[in-house]
Formats: structure tokens, sequence, C-alpha cells
């Protein structure tokens, strides 16, 4: 079968349609917000704490949504959750020149209602799809995020900067609501679950979550891999505006091209793994996936010293898309595989809010070496996807998940 068909099918694509609408949304208000605030305050560091205000939630708030994503039917959790994001982003209107805090806390409320989107949305795919063609459907889902990425931005910065923040805002508004409308018409299998009509706490579900990782090698394994990674992460979200401008002596316009060439890469990546996902140990495509990011990213961030031209960049950024959009979809598609599904959304929240916090340690410590070292130390983004390919790589030939769901690894022997 081809990802055409399992588009057709209207339950699945009811799903992808409302995520990649409300993506376009997000990805709308991500430039727009912190453009907005800059404008407002002309403070670097009043912007830098809205945008932070927004990451918090993923290390505290996410843990909480994957308890509650749990107990509760996951379409009913994407339906509401969405309506109550469209009512928070209208609070931006309340005033529209309020002062950087109250923007803060609007946008830190409005991400933590978004926690309970990816938990929710990841463990009811399994319910939508046959097992065998789960990497299929999460490599449709990258193809939705890219997609995303590709307009959402653009539309974000034509719209502020032609109709101003407010018509930002309603659009934003505008995509929850429509993405809601359409979760409404998914039938899905309900499951039996025995939290939801009792009273254990919270904090001894989110322990069960935790314990269904450790006795499970592989998401053990991928969930170090992963915060590896975004260790790096944090490397590049704090140092990449530095690096274009004084390495390869861009400017905005030259971001916003990396960033559109970026998703067109990460839409020939997802066109690619959904041809190769469902026969493939995730761990082996994590090792793939994180050895050719990293390498990339040391041409990347190392080329301009001899070639001090901008060209090579998006060349080498539309080439990296594939090797990215394979982590993200193995990710996702190993925490799938290897979690009893009345676990699922404790297992990706875990996940969400170690990878959360490891990113935030990335900030932190690049913003302290960016000042000591200078600027070059963003190549800890290309290592960490080094380690974290070489770790998984590493435990795939230990036999790590043969037990866990996962199809043998296909090796070539034609090398």
């Amino acid at each position: 079968m081809t990802s055409r068909l399992l588009l057709r099918d209207p339950n699945f694509s009811r799903v992808w349609w409302s995520g990649l609408i409300s993506n376009v949304g997000n990805g709308a208000l991500f430039i727009a917000l912190p453009a907005y605030v800059y404008t407002e305050t002309g403070s670097t560091l009043q912007t830098a704490a809205v945008v932070i205000a927004a990451a918090l939630p993923s290390t505290v708030v996410g843990q909480f949504a994957g308890v509650l994503v749990d107990r509760l039917d996951y379409r009913w959790v994407l339906l509401w959750s969405n309506i109550a994001l469209a009512a928070v982003t209208l609070m931006y209107l309340l005033d529209v020149h309020a002062a950087w805090w109250f923007l803060a806390l609007i946008a830190f409320v409005s991400s933590s209602v978004g926690q309970f989107l990816g938990p929710a949305e990841n463990a009811l795919l399994p319910t939508l799809v046959p097992e065998e063609r789960l990497g299929e459907a999460n490599s449709l889902n990258s193809l939705n995020n890219s997609l995303a990425r590709l307009v959402g931005p653009a539309l974000g910065g034509f719209v502020l900067a032609q109709y101003g923040f407010t018509t930002v805002i309603l659009f934003d508004a505008l995509t929850f609501l429509v993405a809601a409308l359409l979760i409404s018409s998914v039938q899905a299998p309900t499951f039996d679950r025995p939290h939801a009509q009792t009273r254990v706490a919270f904090l001894k579900e989110w322990k069960e979550g935790l314990a269904v990782i450790a006795e499970r090698p592989a998401l053990k394994v991928l969930l170090v891999v992963v915060s590896i990674a975004a260790f790096g992460e944090g490397f590049i979200s704090t140092l990449m505006v530095p690096f274009v401008t004084d390495v390869l002596g861009g400017n905005g316009q030259t971001l916003g091209l990396i960033m559109s060439v970026q998703a067109v890469g990460g839409l020939i990546g997802a066109w690619v793994m959904g041809r190769q996902a469902d026969r493939r140990p995730a761990l082996q495509l994590l090792a793939w996936g994180g050895l050719g990011s990293g390498l990339l990213l040391v041409a990347y961030f190392n080329y301009a010293l001899i070639y001090p031209v901008i060209w090579p960049a998006l060349v080498i950024t539309a080439i990296a898309g594939t090797p990215f959009a394979m982590f993200g979809i193995a990710q996702n598609l190993g925490l799938q595989r290897a979690s009893p599904p009345e676990t699922r959304g404790r297992v990706f929240s875990a996940c969400y809010g170690l990878m959360g916090l490891t990113q935030l340690a990335g900030m932190g410590v690049s913003g302290l070496l960016g000042e000591r070292v200078g600027v070059l130390v963003i190549n800890v983004d290309a290592a960490t996807y080094l380690i974290a390919g070489s770790l998984a790589w590493w435990a795939l030939y230990r036999g790590v998940g043969r037990s866990e769901g996962e199809p043998e690894p296909k090796v070539s022997r034609t090398v």
C-alpha cells in the first residue's frame, strides 16, 4: 500500500488534517509572538522570558498530562484540548499592549494545555492503523509537521507585518477550532481503563509509567538517546541566530530561508521513511538518523571557516532534512512499539519531559559557553547527535528491543 491509501482512511485522515491545521497556526504564532514582544519592549531579555515560559511546561505539566491522558479517551482529550487552546489563545486579545509578563503567563498556560496533545495523539495513532503500518503513519505525521513548519512561520510573519498581531491571534484560535471539529467526527476503539474510575493518586500512576520504562530495555535506551540529542538542540536553539549572523554573514531573511529549506528536506525525509519505517527496528532508524544528522551538522557548522558563503548551508540543510525526519519518526515509533497501550500517554509524557529538561540545560550551558568560548561551541549539537546515533547502533546489535515488537534489523551485504 502507499501513503495515499492510508490518508484515505477517514479516521486517520481527520486526525492528520487536524494536526496539520493546528500546527500551521502554532507556527504562525511561534514567529509572531517573540517578534511582537521584541517590538513592544525592545528587550531581548523579556523576549527570551516569553519564549522560555512556553518551553517550561513540558518538564512538569507534561508529566501530569500523561497520567490524565491514560485515564481518559484519547479522542476526547484531543477534542477538548484544542477547544481550550482556542480559548486561551484569545486571551492575548484582552490587552494587545500588555506587559511582557502577562504575555509570558498566557504563553505558559497555552503551552501547559498543549502538553496534552502530543501524548494523546501518539497514543491514539496505534488504535487507528494496523500495527504493520504504524511506521507509515508516523512518517505521514512527520510530513504533516514539515508542511506546518514550511507554511506556518512564513504565514505568521506575513500576517503580522500586513495585518497586525490581533489577526495572528484570531487565525491561530481558528485553527484550533477547526482541528476540534475534525476530531469530533473521529471514530476510535475504546479500552477498559482501570484507573479512570478510581481515586488512585496521580503520583502513583506517574510512577507506574516510569516503572514500565525501567522494565523495558528498548524504552530506557530510547529515552537516553533522544535526551542526549535534546541537550544538543539546546545549543542550536540559543546560538543559531548568532551563528547565522557572525559565521555565515547572514541576517533574519537568511534564517527564515534556512528554516524553509529544512522543512522541504523534512518532507523528503518523511516520504522516504514512509517506505522504510515499518521494515526496520526503531533503534536502527535512530542510529542512521543520529549519525547522518551529526555528520551533516559538522559540515554545516564548520564549512564557512574555509568557504564563507551561504549557499552550502542551504544545500546541507535540505539534505539533513532526511536524517532529522528519520530520527524524529523513529523516536515516536519506538515508544509506540515498546509501550503497553494503557501506559502510552505516561511514557510519551516522560519522554517529552526528559527531553525538555535536557534541552533547557543545553540552553543554559550554551549561553555560558557561547560568551566564553565563542559561537562555534554550537558544534556540541553535532557531537550529541553522533553520540546518540552511536549509542542506538550499539544497543541494536546488543539485541535491545527484539522481544518488544521490533522487526529484525536488515543489514545490506553489498556495502
